[in-house]
């Protein structure tokens, strides 16, 4: 072996030590200018390496970068030895790393939610709302910190998952949850763990036999949702009609409403005022939500012999069959001709918007109702609760104030036909405002009937506010 010269600065470990072993030819010793030990230094080749870009800097563009770490000694003897261990260390390690990437890359949730996202697109893509669906559908996956895609059990194998990775994920979207509006995440558990499932299902063919973990169970948090009393509610139609300058009620044909004023740079002008009452309208007597606000047609509403407006949903949720919906109020009929009157064909809400074909929710129709409604609740009551100023909302207080008018359609069989006219179940009816209206029904009842508490304040050695005041200090 060549004797090491007395300056050096790099070493080959091959050529200037006699040790035995299969270790790299390019495994050498280095000297760092601002350290007194001796560093060992080593390039795998791109084969066996298994860092990202394999080792290259710039994103993948640059040069292979070497791996390099101190040997903690000045004594090039005893450092050749030790590099020679460290490198085999590292090779061991980068083997283990390779290995598992390319069972990853095979059976991660990653690769089964590219097969699923898909074959579902293909399956939607003529679909309505495509875009919308498209867009919330990576938002469960992609979403920074909460997406599935992002933890990293959804990058191993997928039987490598156990019942503590769902654990600490339904725990970070209940803080998540908690952070954001004080719930318990119920809602977002229950959507992730869908896809979740609908993934595993793809995966079962690749592990047959194979058990995947539960997961940790999902309580509902119910609460009362926001809603208007009565009185907020009929302040609200009072104030936007206010807004409409009183239009909205003489506003009888095509040719007054396209008279109304309009600016499209600004959305408080009086033709939306009066779009956004139309909306309140028969969102107060059909029950819709808020994805039917886009949609609405004149086509789709019929008066029968006996002066029932029913209104025939032509497209609804999830593509389901035609659904009939009719008003439960019985005034509903003056309000529905004149808001006909005035739109006797096409869109109902906004109908100068555009609607992008298979795709109405980004028509901007929604949001310029939320918008307007916003406006309004805040002139005219300040002090309701910032987030429920949403369209939601108005469902909520058309189901609520309807059950508290008439109880006996909280009873079966009268439940199940108003469920079924809103397009909710009975048991939903129940648990988001029968539940709560009992509440307050049966407080009321009990404050008229418990007697009034003693007054006990005043005895003993306090009789009168003068006896207080003469112990004081």
């Amino acid at each position: 072996m060549p004797e090491i010269p007395a300056k050096w600065t790099t070493l080959n470990v091959r050529d200037y030590f006699s040790h035995r072993g299969n270790f790299p030819s390019n495994l050498r010793l280095k000297r760092i200018h601002n350290s007194s030990k001796i560093y060992a230094q080593w390039l795998p080749s791109e084969d066996e390496d298994s860092r990202e870009f394999q080792g290259r800097c710039k994103g993948g563009k640059g040069k292979r970068i070497l791996i390099q770490e101190s040997m903690e000694t000045d004594n090039p003897e005893e450092a050749s030895k030790k590099a020679i261990k460290w490198v085999e260390g590292k090779q061991k390690e980068m083997r283990e790393l390779l290995i598992a990437k390319e069972r990853t890359a095979k059976n991660s949730l990653s690769v089964y939610w590219d097969a699923y996202f898909s074959r579902e697109s293909s399956k939607r893509k003529e679909q309505r709302n495509f875009v919308r669906w498209s867009r919330e559908e990576k938002l469960k996956w992609e979403a920074e910190a909460y997406g599935i895609g992002n933890q990293s059990w959804a990058k191993t194998n997928a039987d490598l998952i156990n019942r503590a990775d769902f654990e600490e994920y339904f725990a970070l979207l209940e803080q998540r949850a908690l952070k954001s509006g004080g719930s318990n995440g119920s809602g977002m558990k229950a959507q992730q763990k869908t896809l979740i499932n609908k993934l595993l299902v793809l995966a079962e063919k690749d592990f047959v036999g194979h058990r995947f973990p539960s997961f940790p169970s999902i309580t509902k948090q119910t609460k009362q949702v926001t809603h208007f009393t009565s009185e907020q509610w009929t302040l609200l139609l009072q104030t936007v009609f206010e807004l409409t300058e009183g239009k909205e009620a003489v506003t009888r044909s095509p040719s007054d409403y396209n008279s109304l004023k309009w600016n499209p740079y600004n959305r408080q002008c009086i033709r939306n005022w009066v779009d956004l009452y139309d909306a309140l309208i028969l969102e107060w007597f059909f029950y819709l939500r808020a994805e039917d606000m886009y949609r609405l047609k004149s086509e789709w509403f019929t008066n029968t012999e006996d002066d029932e407006w029913v209104l025939n949903l032509e497209t609804t949720k999830k593509d389901r069959q035609l659904h009939k919906t009719t008003h439960f109020r019985k005034d509903a009929g003056s309000y529905v001709k004149r808001i006909l009157q005035r739109k006797p064909e096409g869109y109902l809400i906004f109908p100068n918007y555009e609607r992008p074909l298979g795709n109405e929710a980004d028509s901007g129709v929604l949001g310029t109702l939320n918008f307007l409604l916003k406006k309004a609740i805040e002139k005219c009551l300040p002090e309701f609760p910032p987030k429920g100023r949403i369209w939601t909302t108005i469902r909520h207080t058309a189901f609520r104030l309807t059950l508290e008018d008439d109880s006996s359609l909280g009873i079966p069989p009268q439940i199940n036909a108003f469920a079924d006219n809103g397009h909710t179940s009975p048991q939903q009816l129940r648990d988001t405002y029968l539940r709560f209206i009992d509440l307050d029904k049966t407080a009321k009842q009990a404050r008229a009937k418990i007697k009034p508490s003693r007054k006990i304040r005043w005895g003993g050695k306090y009789k009168s506010k003068k006896d207080i005041e003469e112990t004081k200090d």
